[in-house]
C-alpha cells in the first residue's frame, strides 16, 4: 500500500458500518449496501469448484491504479502466485488470470460493473467474466 497516498489510508482505514461495502473508484469512495444473497450465488459457486493448480478468491481487493481499487466478487489467481500475507490487502494484477463480477440489475451498477471496471481490468491485463 502506497502510504504516500492520504486518500488510500483513509480507505484502508475507514471503519465501514456493517451492512455496507467500499471501494475507491477513479479516486472516488464508493460506498453501497453488500449485496444481497442471491447476487453472491455465481461467485461462490464459481470459488468452490475452481480446479487445481488454480485458485478462487471472493472480496478481493485489487490494485488497479493508486485511485481505482476494485473489490471484485471472485479472482482467479495461480495457487503459487497467491501472496503469502495480508500486509497489503489489495492484490496485484499481475497475479490475477481472471475476474468475476456478478453485475446487478441498475444502470449505475451495470454501468460500473460491466463496462467500466471491465475496461479498467481488460487495460490491466485481466480477463473479466
Amino acid at each position: 500500500m502506497t502510504k504516500s497516498n492520504p486518500l488510500l489510508s483513509m480507505w484502508h482505514e475507514l471503519e465501514v458500518p456493517d451492512g455496507l461495502h467500499v471501494e475507491l473508484l477513479d479516486g472516488e469512495l464508493v460506498m453501497q449496501a453488500n449485496p444481497g444473497h442471491v447476487h453472491d450465488i455465481p461467485g461462490r459457486t464459481f470459488v468452490r469448484h475452481v480446479p487445481d493448480p488454480f485458485e478462487a478468491w471472493s472480496e478481493r481487493g485489487l490494485l488497479v491504479a493508486d485511485d481505482y481499487r476494485p473489490r471484485a466478487d471472485a479472482v482467479v489467481v495461480r495457487s503459487e502466485d497467491r501472496p503469502a500475507d495480508d500486509a497489503d490487502p489489495d492484490w496485484p494484477t499481475q497475479i490475477v488470470l481472471a475476474v468475476v463480477e456478478t453485475v446487478s440489475t441498475t444502470r449505475t451498477a451495470i454501468k460500473r460493473d460491466y463496462e467500466d471496471k471491465r475496461g479498467r481490468y481488460a487495460a490491466v491485463g485481466c480477463r473479466s467474466m
